[in-house]
């Protein structure tokens, strides 16, 4: 007969999102013997991109490139995120099967989960008009995204009451949905010009002929509807926890 304390209950915080600057949080309940359900709520605080401390040394790393070769792209990508503040909340809910004879949230575990996120984006977008004037387009992104996926994990009791959960691989798909706003005075520009600045937004997120904005341009600026697939990887998460 097994005597091992079942300890019901799990908070959690996730160690890997930091390099991230993501805040992330979990709670646990067991619901039977080898199975729980898990809460998460996770925060991104409005930061510069660029400062964000993977994708920081990201930046470092092209910037050494392009001082040995021709890297634009790179150049272009990391202009962009310097220029780009985000923000974001998700919140996570999951069901866990876990494996082995021990009693609790001990060893590995197959799940099922689905997460609501929101998205706040800002970037100034810089249009070349015809006459080579760049035009500042400030653009504001709020979206939402709905999705549901799998993930294996493995979950192990380290102390007494100290676990340490990994999520090993796993991935979410579902629907993106929002608004772009970007208010600026266009009246300088000619119907053209316009359609074309249209056309270079839209061009932002397509997959061959299919759009995932639409896009309009008129004298007092530019404003577009998201709906886009919307996916995530969902792996090599290291969280501690307290169990009781």
């Amino acid at each position: 007969m097994d005597t091992e304390v079942f300890r019901k209950n799990g908070v959690k915080m996730n160690l890997s999102s930091l390099a991230f600057s993501n805040y992330s949080f979990s709670y646990e309940r067991a619901i039977a013997r080898k199975i729980t359900l898990v809460g998460g709520y996770s925060i991104l605080p409005d930061s510069k991109a660029g400062d964000i401390p993977l994708i920081k040394k990201g930046i470092e790393l092209a910037e050494i490139d392009s001082e040995t070769g021709d890297n634009t792209e790179g150049e272009d990508i990391t202009e962009i995120l310097d220029n780009a503040n985000v923000s974001s909340n998700a919140i996570t809910g999951e069901i866990r099967f876990y494996t082995g004879k021990k009693p609790g949230a001990r060893g590995f575990y197959a799940s099922l989960y689905g997460r609501y996120t929101t998205m706040n984006l800002s970037h100034t977008y810089v249009y070349e008009a015809d006459a080579g004037q760049d035009i500042d387009v400030p653009i504001v992104a709020k979206l939402n995204g709905f999705g549901g996926g799998v993930m294996l994990g493995a979950q192990w009791l380290i102390a007494k009451r100290v676990t340490f959960d990994w999520y090993i691989v796993g991935g979410h798909y579902g629907k993106l949905t929002g608004d772009l706003t970007g208010k600026t005075d266009l009246r300088a520009l000619s119907q053209e010009e316009k359609a074309d600045l249209e056309a270079e937004i839209e061009d932002i997120a397509s997959n061959g002929d299919r759009k995932y904005i639409d896009a309009t341009v008129n004298d007092n600026g530019m404003f577009g509807k998201v709906n886009s697939p919307f996916g995530g990887i969902r792996g090599l998460g290291f969280n501690i926890g307290i169990a009781f």
